[in-house]
């Protein structure tokens, strides 16, 4: 007898757990494999040295790799064959991208060689558009100013303040300061129809609600906003705590999505964080991928869609 009262002790406690926590077997979330994220990865454009016969660098060991215009500075280091970014190694670089930029400079060949360049102000040199600090484990360290452009368009540049260079506008245009396509970004690639969904969960504030496969016009929307959700801008690829609750995708203000859906007949699941609205106009929302350390900014319609928000749910 002791023993079954302890199973059904067990059993109450268990509900009035669930009825705390404002769930019930219906609101779980979907135990199905989760649905794979695309790498979106910008193309790699490998160095052109046509035309540039010149070697004035040809590091194959590099160490550290810090390039800075008048805006901005990118700092970047090698550990044990990996690239990172000095400032957050957590951000995934793109590697083929960013090595066939490097190799540029690591590399550097110029196309002509200034004679009797005299004053570096002449050539933009004393204060350069851009400079490079690179450094090799075998060469030590090489320093590169790049100056103004001449009449074809090619740049001037200096590894010792004295000799002056031309090098190819292509090797300059190289560096990129956006940052964006230099980092392999999380993103989505699904195609799901509304028969293809089997379950959905909204969570708006306390608010949750679960919806079957026979909830028909739901299921189309969030089926079409998952298949429109393909997010492409990105506001953090490192959120900290701070920029979660800026967001407001921080666990206690975020809504939230969990979906279970059919892919080629498997059972696939997918939780998507939604936060505030990314703009004044109300036109992109804050989104976060589940396991993505990513926030990015995405079409408020498309959200719409995704968490079968009304009308007045869906602006400022």
């Amino acid at each position: 007898m002791r023993k079954y009262k302890k199973i059904c002790l067990a059993a109450v406690t268990a509900a009035v757990c669930l009825a705390a926590a404002g769930c019930s077997a219906k609101d779980a979330p979907s135990t199905a494999p989760r649905a794979a994220y695309t790498e979106l990865r910008d193309p790699v454009v490998e160095p052109d040295t046509t035309g540039a016969e010149i070697e004035l660098l040809n590091m194959e060991n590099p160490r550290e790799y810090c390039y800075s215009s008048r805006n901005a500075d990118m700092v970047f280091e090698r550990k044990d064959g990996v690239w990172v970014d000095m400032t957050d190694a957590s951000i995934p670089i793109n590697q083929e991208k960013f090595q066939a930029m490097a190799d540029n400079f690591l590399k550097l060949r110029a196309v002509s060689k200034v004679e009797n360049p005299g004053d570096l102000s002449s050539y933009g040199l004393d204060k350069p558009s851009y400079t490079l600090l690179v450094t090799d484990e075998e060469k030590g360290e090489a320093y590169i100013a790049v100056g103004n452009q001449d009449a074809d368009g090619n740049y001037y540049a200096t590894l010792d303040e004295r000799n002056v260079y031309v090098i190819k506008k292509e090797t300059v245009e190289s560096m990129d300061f956006e940052y964006d396509p230099l980092v392999v970004r999380d993103s989505l690639d699904l195609t799901v129809a509304a028969s293809d969904m089997k379950k959905a969960i909204v969570k708006k504030g306390n608010k949750t609600v679960t919806y079957k496969s026979s909830d028909t016009e739901a299921m189309t929307r969030i089926a079409n906003g998952l298949s429109k959700l393909k997010p492409t801008i990105y506001s953090t690829f490192n959120a900290t705590a701070q920029e979660l609750t800026s967001a407001e995708i921080s666990k206690e203000l975020r809504m939230e999505l969990n979906a279970e859906f059919l892919v080629d007949g498997e059972a696939q699941s997918i939780t998507i964080y939604v936060g505030t609205f990314a703009d004044a106009g109300g036109e992109r929302r804050y989104v976060q991928l589940e396991g993505s350390q990513m926030i990015s900014e995405v079409d408020s319609t498309i959200i719409s869609d995704l968490l079968n928000l009304t009308e007045e749910e869906s602006v400022i």
